[in-house]
């Protein structure tokens, strides 16, 4: 199956935002930071990396069930196993700092 475009991953991000799936917005903001950040479009990366910081730090976190990811990969990008605003700043770091 090929790799949605990053057209189609913003279409997704946004449905996800609309619906309030907060967790699920966050992966996709994941994925189109880390998809950005590959074609070299470093501003876009860092505001979805933002916004994905933002929603995670929204997101439970008190118990392992609450950050162990429900799915590998979004958008053709791997997913840390354990999904939490720690492991974003660690993996974004470098579209986070300003």
């Amino acid at each position: 199956m090929p790799r949605p475009t990053i057209g189609e991953l913003r279409k997704l991000y946004d449905e996800e935002l609309f619906y309030e799936e907060e967790r699920s917005a966050a992966e996709y903001a994941y994925a189109l930071a880390v998809r950005l950040r590959e074609v070299g479009q470093t501003d876009e990366a860092r505001k979805y990396a933002r916004a994905c910081l933002g929603l995670a730090e929204r997101l439970p976190s008190a118990s392992l069930d609450h950050v162990v990811s429900g799915r590998q990969s979004v958008g053709g990008v791997p997913l840390p196993d354990h999904f939490h605003d720690g492991v974003v700043r660690s993996r974004l770091a470098d579209l986070l700092a300003d």
